[in-house]
């Protein structure tokens, strides 16, 4: 029983097999430099003996490669092996042997393109269509360089070209945040040897990293990376600090650059001198922000306006800061005040005496700075203080008679 089903099993196989040689071309595609096997079945020992292996290439002459059992043509990349697979009865009950012819190509290359046959005479047993497959490769290029500069505003150009068999198509890319992979030029492939993407007013909001690829279907897709680094003049963003002590104002002036490549900071005077960091003037620069630190005392003489300037080989900025539009010294007021004792007689009333106390009230700094004089005490002032005086003096008198005067009545 167990006979029975491997004389139909192989009878079947080798049926199917002989169907699909002879019937069809079958197309292959094989990696350059990869090693190539093409099978040939045939049903009897003279054709495993006689058969032989061309290969037909346009406009050129077919290529015999083996006869009977020896390699003829390029024995050094070419090898051909025979075995003998089975022996079974074909349907009119003969016994069949069946025989394999392998042809092997080594290192193959885009030379082995084209039709192989295997065939004995005018009986074909195995025919390919073989097509060597290139993977993608990107041309050489001395000038290329991966890293890419350019001024905000300009035009973008980037060039890729790439060979293969079949030849690659190249598409843009570029990497979002999130590491996405997002076409530009609308996705449409080029199918060119050489393309080129053109993104004109480029800014520094725009894809700094973008992406060729070329894919030929055929094998590993490939890509190259351009780094693209938009360059921009210095923008300065200035921020003014101000406490208030005792004796002074302490101001700190922050200016902070926006710049590609980075800018140099530095300060200037009112007078356009560059300030450097000393016992009046304290300079600190980190990163791309410079601090400028200095007090002002009242009743001296200070500059009121500071600049920050910053360059860089796209351009300059500059940022005054007015510090009187932070600060201001409100004027120390002298007031004068009289005491006067509760217990009083006739002479003391006569001898009053007038206490003048001077008490200094120093104002909390606000939006200015004030350079003015402590303002003196007028004529006027001084007139209508001594009148103040005199009234108060005489009304103390009054009162005081008043007192003796009932006094003495009732005594």
């Amino acid at each position: 029983m167990d006979w029975l089903v491997w004389y139909y099993f192989l009878i079947s196989i080798s049926f199917v097999t002989v169907i699909a040689d002879t019937g069809h071309v079958k197309a292959i595609y094989g990696q350059q430099d990869e090693r190539i096997r093409l099978e040939c079945t045939v049903s009897s020992r003279l054709d495993a003996e006689e058969a032989m292996w061309m290969r037909i290439r346009q406009p050129h002459n077919p290529d015999i490669l083996t006869y009977r059992d020896s390699v003829v043509y390029a024995p050094d990349r070419i090898q051909l092996e025979q075995r003998r697979l089975s022996s079974s009865i074909n349907a009119n009950g003969a016994l069949v042997d069946t025989y394999f012819l392998t042809l092997t190509l080594l290192r193959s290359n885009i030379d082995d393109e084209g039709r192989y046959v295997c065939s004995r005479g005018k009986n074909v047993f195995a025919e390919y269509d073989l097509s060597i497959i290139v993977p993608s490769q990107f041309v050489e290029d001395d000038n290329f360089n991966q890293q890419r500069t350019i001024r905000e505003g300009s035009t973008l150009q980037l060039f890729c070209s790439a060979t293969g068999r079949p030849q690659p198509s190249i598409t843009w890319f570029y990497r979002a945040t999130d590491g996405k992979h997002i076409s530009l030029a609308d996705g449409l492939a080029c199918n060119d040897t050489v393309c080129e993407l053109r993104l004109e007013n480029y800014t520094r909001n725009d894809p700094n990293i973008i992406e060729c690829v070329a894919d030929n279907e055929k094998s590993t897709r490939i890509s190259k990376i351009f780094n693209v680094d938009v360059h921009y003049p210095p923008k300065l963003i200035t921020n003014t600090q101000t406490y208030t002590r005792a004796k002074r104002i302490d101001i700190i002036i922050q200016c902070s650059s926006i710049a590609n490549p980075p800018a140099s900071i530095f300060w200037l005077d009112d007078t356009k001198r560059e300030l450097n960091h000393s016992h009046i003037y304290d300079i600190k620069t980190i990163n791309h922000t410079s601090t400028l630190s200095f007090s002002v005392f009242p009743y001296e003489h200070s500059p009121v306006m500071f600049y920050c300037h910053a360059n860089n080989s796209i351009g300059i900025d500059e940022k005054s800061t007015n510090i009187s539009d932070f600060i201001q010294f409100d004027s120390i007021m002298i007031r004068e005040t009289t005491t006067v004792s509760s217990e009083t007689t006739t002479n003391d009333a006569d001898k009053l005496f007038s206490k003048k106390q001077k008490t200094m009230r120093p104002t909390r700094a606000r939006s200015r700075v004030s350079t003015s004089p402590i303002p003196s005490t007028s004529p006027m002032q001084s007139l209508s203080s001594s009148s103040n005086s005199f009234i108060y003096s005489f009304a103390s008198h009054f009162l005081n008679f008043i007192l003796i005067f009932f006094v003495s009545c009732f005594v």
